[in-house]
């Protein structure tokens, strides 16, 4: 079975490279790009303090019932316990 050929992004309607900046090194990979954006959202949100921690605990369970309850209405089984 032959595998079908890439196109070539000089051949008309074949997919152009992303937008950007082009500040980018092309040695960093997508993944490496997201890791770090998702490490800065981590360092963000980062905290010890008990009123932000029960907050964002409360946070969590208000939107696991809006989904278990989204999927029971539809009569889908519920994602979280």
């Amino acid at each position: 079975m032959r595998l079908p050929r890439q196109p070539e992004l000089s051949q008309p309607g074949a997919a152009a490279p992303l937008p950007g900046n082009g500040r980018r090194s092309a040695a960093r990979s997508v993944d490496t790009t997201t890791l770090d954006l998702l490490r800065s959202w981590q360092q963000e949100d980062d905290t010890s303090d008990p009123a932000q921690l029960k907050a964002a605990e409360k946070e969590l369970a208000e939107f696991k019932k809006a989904v278990n309850d989204s999927r029971a209405s539809s009569g889908e089984p519920s994602l979280y316990s």
